[in-house]
């Protein structure tokens, strides 16, 4: 069973679900491939419906419908040559019905060439707002990938993966975060998730991993590095005017042979041994998030043996309160059978697609993973 649910909730905020980054590209090349080719189709269709019936020119109204379709999804040239095949359809479809030249005839072309020319506006409009936003998201993703750094691939003994989903619709920003350290004390690792949304989560997780880079690396102690991050959080929030500035994290250790885990109100972290046992680190007494320790008593530390071919999955809120069309949960065996597979990094990819399934490609949450094995020193 997972760890059960952190009583520290974020903030309810808006269901933002999106496809994964790359099944949102391929559905836009697809929405922009097909859309001349319909409004094309469209336009012969009509002119089918109208030579067929002898309407008198009464169907070339909806000629009209070409350009609106192409601007949807398409550029604008591409939307003014709708646009200039409509207009020249309708005037020549005047020709069959001999109503080539009469008022009823010229009317209903004009209301064609109207519209034809708000769409290519409307198409302008709506390329240069798709611009502005790609720029933004590129700007934000630079700016995440700054902040939230991948670790290295190995570090001593320990060899690490990671991953992660964001589910903001605009750009790849969230306030999950994970960092590395190779200190005197062993291999220190933080992850966890600030409270809220957006550009301010994005400044709490730079505050976390900024303290977390300094402090563990020269503190002994993992409980006095929660207790600096506990302080660079509360400093952090304060003059905010937010009603709640906090960081539900676990801070891990790895030396030689222990594995040492303080959880801050984060989701306990599984640990798969060589031998094939599979425990949620889950400490007897949760302990509260970052910035919400004023005056509290020594963290509760939970500790294993670490053995080379040990794997230690952590993980973040988004992994384990993913549901389904359903409202449930993603079952914990579908993930930790995941941890079998020989290859760590197929093992961590297996468990973004079984996270992706079971949201039908539409995370409500970010997600962020890192999985860490010890490896046989070189």
């Amino acid at each position: 069973m997972w760890a059960r649910r952190v009583s520290w909730r974020k903030p309810s905020l808006p269901d933002s679900r999106v496809p994964h980054p790359a099944d949102r590209s391929l559905l836009h090349r697809t929405e922009r491939w097909r859309g001349m080719p319909l409004a094309l189709a469209l336009i012969a269709v009509i002119t089918v419906i109208d030579v067929l019936t002898q309407t008198n020119a009464v169907v070339l109204g909806f000629l009209s419908l070409a350009p609106l379709l192409a601007a949807a999804v398409e550029k604008t040239r591409r939307t003014a040559l709708v646009t200039a095949v409509a207009c020249v359809v309708a005037l020549v479809a005047g020709l069959p019905s001999g109503m080539f030249g009469s008022l009823d005839h010229l009317l209903r072309s004009s209301v064609v060439f109207a519209v034809g020319i708000v769409s290519i506006y409307v198409a302008r409009s709506r390329n240069l707002r798709e611009a502005r936003l790609r720029r933004m998201t590129e700007i934000a993703e630079v700016a995440q990938r700054a902040v939230l750094r991948a670790p290295p691939p190995q570090l001593g003994d320990v060899a690490l993966v990671a991953r992660y989903l964001s589910a903001s619709e605009a750009a790849n920003v969230g306030g999950d975060l994970f960092a590395v350290v190779d200190s005197p004390y062993g291999t220190r690792i933080i992850i966890g998730d600030a409270c809220g949304k957006g550009l301010q989560a994005v400044q709490m997780s730079a505050t976390v991993m900024g303290a977390f880079r300094q402090s563990a690396f020269v503190q002994p102690g993992l409980s006095a590095v929660a207790a600096d991050l506990d302080q660079a959080v509360y400093r952090d929030g304060i003059g905010t005017g937010q009603p709640a500035q906090f960081v539900t994290a676990a801070l891990v250790q790895l030396t030689d042979d222990t594995l040492t885990v303080i959880n801050c109100g984060h989701p306990a972290p599984a640990l798969r041994t060589s031998a094939g046992t599979l425990e949620i680190l889950e400490p007897g007494d949760r302990h509260p998030p970052l910035g919400l320790r004023r005056d509290a008593p020594e963290p509760v530390r939970v500790t294993r043996p670490w053995q080379v071919g040990d794997r230690l999955l952590l993980y973040t809120d988004g992994l384990v309160e993913a549901r389904n069309g359903c409202g449930e949960f993603l079952a914990p065996d579908r993930v930790t059978a995941c941890l079998e597979l020989p290859d760590r990094r197929e093992a961590l990819d297996r468990v973004v697609t079984e996270l992706q399934r079971h949201a039908g490609g539409q995370i409500s949450d970010d997600a962020a993973m890192l999985l860490a094995e010890r490896v046989a020193a070189d």
